[in-house]
């Protein structure tokens, strides 16, 4: 993939404490990056494009995929819809995404998505940039690039190693905090949150979400410094989670 390059927030939205171009009340002081296991999503997803199309070799199948960055607030809602008009924030909500506009992302920004958010198929992309992209005082360009750049950053962890070593397996949920804490510190892990989808009796990993300071759009993602603190890790998993794999079983 191309190296990305680095954009500035629009000046008027300050590093620290962004606010929509379009919205005052819009304040956030937070990323929530959030990464999907795409096999346990297909799971309950089976008719999306996405999924179809999933095979046990794909990249997808074996790595994080991008949900979503999205401008969060400690304090508050996730701030959404900023600037957007009545009629295209009705359809996004009718679940009608690939009737949205597009992002006006370019060529190479979409080549990208097209392997780290297969959810692009089904027009993800252009729910996330409608929902959460509009109100981040980014382009949609810097948006997505910002995205995809912590998206390999996760991936290339030691708990992107461990999922990817692990399909098919059940392990201990304290070896993905672990993981996770390995990497970038012990105070670190109270940005983590670990969701899961039950099925069966079963918990299976569905994503990872972390949250993170404004400058961590820009700078590499190591250290504890760049991570804020979200709430529970387990984020209602049990002690023991699968890592599904591609395909039926």
């Amino acid at each position: 993939m191309r190296a990305r390059p680095r954009y500035r927030l629009r000046a008027f939205a300050p590093l620290i404490l962004a606010l929509c171009a379009c919205e005052p009340d819009a304040a956030f002081d937070h990323y929530v990056l959030a990464l999907s296991w795409q096999p346990a999503f297909c799971e309950a997803n089976a008719e999306r494009p996405e999924c179809r199309s999933l095979a046990v070799g794909d990249f997808a199948a074996r790595n994080l995929a991008l949900h979503g960055l999205w401008p969060s607030a400690s304090a508050s809602e996730h701030p959404a819809y900023c600037g957007v008009a009545a009629a295209a924030r009705d359809l996004d909500i009718a679940g009608q995404w690939c009737a949205l506009p597009t992002s006006g992302a370019d060529q190479e920004t979409q080549d990208d998505l097209a392997q780290l958010m297969p959810g692009a198929r089904s027009c993800l992309d252009r729910h996330e940039w409608l929902k959460h992209g509009t109100c981040s005082g980014l382009d949609a360009d810097a948006y997505f690039d910002r995205s995809a750049r912590l998206t390999e950053a996760v991936q290339a962890t030691r708990l992107g190693a461990l999922l990817s070593a692990h399909v098919g397996r059940e392990i201990p949920l304290r070896d993905i905090l672990d993981a996770f804490q390995e990497e970038f510190g012990q105070s670190a892990g109270a940005a983590l949150t670990v969701t899961c989808r039950r099925d069966g009796g079963r918990a299976y990993l569905a994503e990872i979400r972390l949250a993170l300071r404004p400058e961590a759009l820009d700078k590499p993602l190591s250290g504890n410094s760049l991570f804020t603190a979200r709430g529970d890790p387990r984020g209602g998993c049990p002690s023991r989670v699968v890592i599904d794999r591609a395909g039926p079983g």
